[in-house]
């Protein structure tokens, strides 16, 4: 399928993007004034290097195009906002093991939406090992299930140079 923008598309992928922001929120209903630094270095950290690492792929060829506007919501209101959000709740509450597969989930639901509402996220294999666009949507969501020990091990890291985040 073509990539086509539309306002519409644009909208219900907002609006899908606050559904799973609301269920975010179920495991963060409030981040606390100590730890507000420590999310904004995540969500800023993880948005750039993303939209950064997802044109890069692209021109690897390990990864199909996302057009810059997909690209910007992608990386800076889901990965950025949404995911920051999710991890910020669940990183005291859940195993590293559970975070993973939610995180994989999550992923995979918003890779299937962006998808259908843009045609993106359609390549024919997965680094070229697993072939098929299904293979792709899947390798890639299980991939982002690294989100949760990458962020733990990089708070952990970038908290021995920067004052006032909080490593778990």
């Amino acid at each position: 399928m073509p990539y086509t923008i539309t306002t519409g598309r644009v909208l219900a992928l907002l609006v899908l993007y606050g559904a799973m922001f609301l269920v975010a929120r179920t495991y963060n209903l409030g981040t606390p004034a100590p730890e507000r630094r420590t999310a904004f270095v995540i969500g800023v950290s993880w948005a750039v290097a993303v939209f950064v690492m997802n044109y890069l792929l692209y021109r690897a060829g390990v990864m199909s195009f996302l057009p810059w506007l997909n690209n910007f919501l992608h990386t800076f209101v889901w990965i950025g906002g949404v995911l920051t959000t999710l991890y910020i709740g669940v990183r005291r509450r859940m195993s590293l093991a559970s975070q993973m597969v939610l995180f994989a989930a999550f992923s995979l639901f918003i890779k299937l939406a962006e998808h259908a509402l843009f045609g993106t996220w359609d390549h024919d294999h997965f680094f070229y090992v697993f072939k098929g666009n299904a293979a792709y949507i899947i390798g890639w969501s299980l991939a982002d299930g690294l989100y949760p020990p990458i962020t733990l091990f990089g708070v952990r890291l970038l908290a021995r140079f920067m004052r006032g985040l909080v490593p778990v």
